[in-house]
């Protein structure tokens, strides 16, 4: 799938026709302003598609190994790492 960035106004004069590639799923549309994305167009499809944040959360559960002499109640950190 291509990803086209325009413009808002250059999407506001031909808004039918991009709508219409959207609508085939050819293209995924990003809306800017003065250089920055404002608005994202896609078809509902790639909508669905597209990984939500609570898909990715804790799925590092699990994948940590800590060494035999780490200590979760200890300092973070040496008090000689620090100058006086």
């Amino acid at each position: 799938m291509i990803t086209k960035q325009i413009s808002v106004s250059e999407f506001k004069a031909r808004c039918t026709e991009e709508i219409r590639a959207v609508e085939k799923g050819d293209i995924v549309i990003e809306l800017t302003r003065h250089g920055k994305k404002v608005a994202v167009v896609k078809s509902p499809e790639a909508a669905a598609s597209t990984p939500d944040m609570g898909s990715w959360i804790g799925s590092g559960k699990g994948t940590v190994a800590f060494g035999a002499s780490y200590n979760p109640d200890a300092p973070a950190w040496d008090s000689t790492d620090w100058e006086s």
